[in-house]
């Protein structure tokens, strides 16, 4: 069996069937936006809006206290494992990972290794961002499918190195500073 590509295509029934759909449509321009509180033609009827209740202000928003990541061990790859246990433990995140900045995985745990294979031409390709002044492209967030990975780097005398995160959405912001400062804290004596 053949399949049929594009080149194969009737010319005459494509634009027969083009001609039936634009023919049902009205003439006259559609409003693509209508005003703010107007109704829409054929929306059903809605209800009198309901006043929100104002949150108490002195309830306070309960922030997750992260603690400080201390390594115990001289080897490195335990302290690799510490650092992607401690960010699981503690970070919003389905997976965790720290590879070098040629993309070679030094620890991972829930995350494949297609996906830390980015790691490499993902921090070459900062390379020129990072020459703007006032730029931080020391982390950042990417769109993998249906994840979000999220990463922040070390450079040291060895070289880059990206501590990295799986998960259902961007990490924030004071979460990529506790990651920065875990990853210098396991990277310094190495």
């Amino acid at each position: 069996m053949t399949v049929r590509s594009v080149s194969w295509t009737d010319a005459q029934r494509v634009s027969s069937l083009l001609a039936r759909v634009s023919a049902t449509r009205s003439r006259e321009p559609a409003a693509l936006v209508s005003a703010m509180g107007a109704p829409r033609a054929g929306a059903p009827a809605k209800a009198a809006p309901v006043p929100a209740k104002a949150a108490p202000k002195d309830v306070p928003k309960e922030v997750k206290e992260v603690p400080r990541l201390v390594q115990t061990s001289d080897n490195p790859a335990d302290r690799l494992d510490a650092l992607v246990a401690w960010t699981l433990d503690h970070h919003a995140c389905v997976g965790a990972f720290v590879a070098d900045d040629n993309g070679l995985t030094l620890a991972a745990h829930g995350i494949s290794e297609a996906h830390v294979s980015l790691v490499g031409p993902l921090l070459s390709a900062l390379v020129g961002v990072r020459s703007i002044p006032g730029v931080d492209a020391t982390a950042g967030a990417l769109w993998l499918g249906a994840q979000m990975m999220s990463w922040v780097e070390a450079r040291t005398a060895r070289g880059g190195f990206c501590l990295g995160t799986v998960g259902d959405e961007a990490l924030s912001t004071r979460s990529f500073e506790q990651l920065k400062e875990a990853l210098a804290t396991t990277l310094r004596g190495l």
